[in-house]
């Protein structure tokens, strides 16, 4: 019933155009060159010194508070690191 009152409308030509590919994505796209692409500018060496240093404060920032947090934990007794056997219960 369905189809015929489609088939009857004329519905299914009327959106045949809009369904299409091309028209779901807009019609007209323009496609990507090798001009499009961002172009290297500065001194490379700079800049990755720049970014060397940045990254080399992180991780001794995350070094030192992995340490504090190791030593805050053990002087708390909450972790026994477990670093000889337990004694004997005799």
């Amino acid at each position: 019933m369905l189809v015929k009152h489609i088939v009857k409308q004329g519905l299914l030509l009327k959106n045949a155009g809009a369904m299409s590919r091309a028209a779901y994505h807009g019609g007209h796209h323009q496609h990507s060159t090798m001009n499009d692409l961002p172009v290297p500018a500065g001194d490379w060496r700079e800049q990755h010194s720049q970014q060397n240093a940045k990254y080399n404060a992180v991780l001794a920032a995350g070094v030192l508070i992995l340490a504090g947090t190791i030593g805050f934990v053990k002087a708390s007794g909450l972790i026994h690191f477990n670093y000889s056997p337990p004694a004997s219960t005799d």
